[in-house]
């Protein structure tokens, strides 16, 4: 009956293995078959390629690891500083581009050898390869250099010729709006004649000295006149006979400055009021004429400007109800 084989015998197998019995002897001194005794007979240890080649690398001196970090550190340098060159290549074409790229790989490649040498020698080796991408380097350069300067000439131009649009536009837009002030302008000063009669002049004046500086909220100081102009008309026109001008004075106060300063304005007031009441009065409104009579008699500056804004809001209305034309009647009062 052959022998049961269990991890007794298996040990026992190994023990002499290990004492260099021979397969036979072994399995003579257990009793047991040879090819029992093979089969578990222990495998040889492989040996450790990693500890091998590490004892046949030779070990460096002080010196010789100094000089290797040393001209590692310094090619290594160097392919930094190719690369950062090539890097400002803008590739003005497409044979440049992909040069470039050829020389950007062979960079990579080289730090990968660069990192893994191990000697002066291969260090050395790295550094010839080095020397060769630096010398492809400048004559891509020198190629790159030309087109890059055309193309920053051809972008100063197309920044010249659209900042050049730009200013035409802005010209233009001036114009325009210069236009429609110059226009705007006119309205408002054909408007104000009608809240106070007077030369153009002198409504200009009027409006520079306070309707175009009065303070309010808003861009256009050109709109924001109109709407000061029609807010005091507004004002003047709703002003009934035994009303007060207090809304108005600020006004009331230009307009007597102007007086104060011109002597022969009042009179000349007067006979466009006599105009305007001839033109646009009927015999029915024999109210409106017994008033103008105050509007002569009236000696202060002030008293004769509110009652000039009184008389012309009403005068104002009745042209209006009569479809009388008032610019029409304003140019032959006014030049």
């Amino acid at each position: 009956m052959p022998k049961v084989i269990n991890q007794d015998i298996i040990d026992k197998i190994a023990e002499y293995a290990k004492k260099n019995y021979s397969k036979s002897a072994t399995a003579r001194e257990l009793g047991i078959d040879p090819a029992t005794v093979r089969k578990y007979w222990p495998q040889a240890e492989e040996p450790d390629v990693e500890k091998q080649e590490e004892k046949a690398k030779p070990k460096l001196s002080i010196e010789e690891e100094f000089d290797l970090l040393t001209k590692r550190k310094e090619t290594l340098l160097e392919l930094e500083s190719i690369e950062f060159k090539i890097e400002d290549i803008g590739g003005e074409t497409e044979d440049l581009r992909a040069r470039r790229e050829v020389i950007l790989d062979q960079i990579k490649l080289l730090e990968q050898k660069l990192n893994q040498a191990e000697s002066v020698i291969e260090v050395d080796k790295v550094q010839e390869l080095v020397a060769k991408v630096k010398g492809n380097v400048t004559v891509l350069l020198a190629e790159d250099e030309p087109l890059h300067k055309q193309r920053e000439e051809q972008q100063e131009k197309e920044r010249r010729e659209r900042e050049e649009k730009e200013r035409k536009k802005l010209k233009e837009a001036r114009a325009r709006r210069n236009k429609g002030e110059q226009s705007l302008r006119r309205v408002i000063l054909s408007r104000f004649a009608w809240a106070f009669p007077c030369t153009r002049e002198q409504a200009e004046k009027i409006m520079n000295t306070y309707i175009f500086k009065v303070d309010v909220n808003d861009n256009d100081p050109i709109i924001s006149s109109l709407r000061m102009v029609n807010k005091q008309l507004s004002i003047a026109e709703e002003l009934k006979w035994e009303d007060n001008t207090s809304g108005i004075k600020p006004l009331i106060t230009e307009c007597v400055n102007l007086l104060d300063g011109n002597s022969g304005e009042k009179q000349r007031i007067m006979v466009i009021m006599h105009a305007r009441k001839e033109r646009i009065l009927i015999p029915s409104d024999e109210d409106v004429r017994i008033r103008l009579v105050d509007l002569l008699t009236a000696k202060a500056n002030v008293e004769f400007v509110e009652m000039v804004l009184k008389f012309n809001a009403a005068l104002s209305r009745l042209a209006e109800e009569r479809f009388i034309d008032k610019q029409e009647l304003l140019s032959k009062e006014t030049p």
